[in-house]
């Protein structure tokens, strides 16, 4: 037998030998306080504390586990930020600092999706043929509510730099193509600036096409902003980016497309 097994059974014991009369009263000084208070004489057992200090105690155990909740709560915010990786442009735009005139049909159905967002919400494509219509504007502000508001994993990529990111790791080993990928893939909400800029390539089609039937395969949202429609008599989305990934994308979105065509606001 081992000392703690020893230890147990003495206490067993002495608790069976305490229950088998009654207890009576008798006077403790509460080592916590120094006031003497009345207990019930339970042998080595009985209260060393006032019901006043035991009170106490529980208060700061109470506060110290809420404090240290909400220190790893913050932790986890503040990974969450650092993980975003959002541009420091794009930090601070939100719904409220927007002008409400411009684009204000676009503002509503963004800020509504993004009031009502969840893992499970669809994708959302942010369209224009030209440039300066608020399409990353209104992009960014949705991830920076998710992020901020409901505190949920986002990031911020620009198409561009996923793909040199990965070119880069043909040369430079630091950093593989399947790590790169991994990152952009497996986020609860991506945004995914100017879908489609780059000049089409086999290669250029087979990343997005990794990138969104991964997504699509795991039911996880993107929001995109690109200046190449889905359809239409002119250059469109799957000559860009592959009909496969194009494809993808639209089954994502649901068809939830909203169309920015309009001035260049910058």
């Amino acid at each position: 037998m081992n000392n703690d097994q020893g230890k147990s059974g003495q206490i067993l014991s002495h608790i069976s030998e305490v229950l088998g009369k009654t207890p009576g009263k008798i006077n403790v000084v509460c080592r916590d306080c120094g006031e003497t208070f009345e207990a019930t004489d339970l042998g080595r057992l009985t209260a060393t504390i006032c019901s006043k200090c035991g009170r106490k105690r529980e208060e700061r155990e109470q506060a110290a586990e809420k404090l240290a909740q909400e220190q790893k709560e913050e932790q986890r915010y503040q990974d969450l930020i650092r993980l975003a990786n959002i541009p420091p442009r794009w930090r601070e735009v939100t719904f409220d600092t927007l002008d409400p005139n411009i684009q204000p049909v676009a503002q509503r159905v963004a800020q509504e999706y993004a009031e009502g967002f969840s893992k499970e919400s669809p994708s959302l494509v942010f369209y224009s043929p030209g440039n300066g219509t608020g399409k990353t504007t209104l992009a960014a502000c949705v991830i920076n509510y998710v992020l901020h508001e409901l505190r949920q994993p986002v990031m911020f990529a620009k198409a561009r730099d996923v793909m040199l990111d990965i070119r880069k790791t043909f040369s430079d080993r630091y950093e593989t193509e399947a790590e790169i990928l991994d990152k952009v893939s497996y986020v609860d909400l991506l945004l995914l600036d100017d879908v489609g800029v780059d000049k089409p390539s086999e290669w250029i089609k087979s990343t997005y096409w990794t990138l969104m039937d991964r997504r699509f395969d795991w039911m996880l949202p993107v929001v995109v902003t690109t200046n190449k429609p889905f359809e239409g008599r002119g250059e469109i989305l799957a000559d860009r980016i592959g009909e496969g990934a194009a494809s993808r994308l639209l089954g994502l979105s649901g068809g939830n497309v909203i169309d920015m065509t309009g001035i260049d606001l910058r």
